[in-house]
């Protein structure tokens, strides 16, 4: 039992080694042992459309993998996809015995790689790990068991609760390693989406710099397609790739001037200060995207709480006090302690000066 925690702890290692590379498909991790008990293969999943985590741990393994064990965080898939199926890699290796963290809830798998390793006459042993390859499979899992991305919202903000000065200014509240860490983020996720607000103060490019990562999808919460008016500069963040949501009765000129930077209009209904934050992801969740990290500013973050739209939240706090600032859920009111929306606290830790929280709906 040991030694199977030893190893599949590895293989979750590297299946959070590769996170956000490999959507929508989940990053698997895997290593392989041989029949001497000595690792002969590791492997995450490689980017979508190439090798699955277990079939590339094989084929480092070699003819070493011949019986000997794999270690693999979620079950191997037994259909056609864009590759062949896992199983029938791990039958041709020859290994005799599989090792899994969790099963794959969804619908073409759900148990069939399992029942066709044991049909094989394989020793299939499931759960080993299982909390830790729950989590880091999470995004995945949630998305198929709801048919929404998982919602992370992030925020910077000072010890007095500010997400900026009361004239704009929020560069930088938080220091380096916050920002850093706060970047290893984004390249964990599928999509960042941020609030026409937050586009036109800052500019934000929306990709991966202080950290290694693939870049994540934008996302553009902008109502009437303001970003895009006549006399508005070029941003960074609308280009091709990106998805801007909007009311539906924008103007068919602002249509066809976002066509032009190669960003993608997409229609939900109006809400009263904007648009229905959770016929978004309910979109986005159609549109196979697993997970997303929500920037804000205040605004897009007071909407997704008051629609109950958020499954982890990420805090950084600062060492600052900015004073009469920009609030960090403007507009949201609650007429006592006990209605306001209760979280639980996942973990703290200390990054530089600032310390990060991490919650989840209480």
């Amino acid at each position: 039992m040991a030694e199977d925690e030893r190893w599949m702890g590895e293989a979750a290692a590297l299946a959070w080694e590769g996170l956000g590379g490999t959507y929508p498909n989940p990053c698997v991790g895997a290593v392989v042992l041989d029949a001497t008990g000595e690792p002969a293969g590791r492997a995450h999943t490689a980017p979508t459309g190439g090798p699955h985590a277990e079939v590339r741990a094989l084929q480092v393994a070699g003819p070493r993998a011949r019986g000997g064990t794999l270690y693999v965080t979620l079950e191997p898939c037994a259909h056609q996809g864009r590759t062949p199926p896992c199983t029938d890699a791990i039958l041709a290796a020859g290994v005799s015995r599989v090792v899994v963290g969790i099963e794959d809830p969804a619908p073409h798998v759900a148990g069939a790689g399992l029942a066709r390793l044991r049909e094989a006459g394989l020793e299939v042993e499931l759960g080993t790990c299982a909390a830790e390859c729950h989590r880091v499979h999470e995004h995945y899992l949630h998305h198929v068991a709801t048919g929404r991305p998982f919602i992370t919202l992030k925020a910077a903000v000072s010890l007095d609760g500010r997400i900026a000065t009361h004239a704009g200014d929020s560069k930088w509240i938080t220091g380096e390693p916050a920002r850093a860490h706060a970047h290893r983020e984004r390249a964990r996720h599928q999509a960042i989406l941020v609030g026409a607000a937050t586009v036109r103060a800052d500019d934000p490019a929306l990709t991966v710099r202080l950290a290694q990562g693939s870049d994540p999808e934008p996302v553009i919460l902008d109502p009437g397609l303001s970003l895009v008016a006549p006399g508005e500069p070029s941003r960074a963040a609308l280009r091709p790739g990106a998805r801007v949501f909007h009311r539906p009765d924008v103007a068919p000129a602002a249509r066809e001037a976002l066509a032009r930077t190669g960003a993608e209009a997409v229609e939900v209904p109006a809400a009263p200060g904007g648009i229905d934050v959770a016929a978004v992801f309910a979109t986005l969740g159609r549109q196979d995207v697993r997970s997303v990290l929500v920037e804000g500013g205040g605004r897009v973050w007071a909407a997704c709480v008051a629609a109950r739209c958020y499954d982890r939240l990420l805090v950084y706090t600062a060492p600052r006090l900015l004073g009469e600032g920009r609030a960090l859920l403007p507009g949201l009111t609650w007429p006592t302690v006990a209605a306001a929306p209760a979280l639980r606290v996942e973990s703290r830790e200390v990054l530089g000066d600032d310390v990060l929280t991490v919650l989840r709906p209480g």
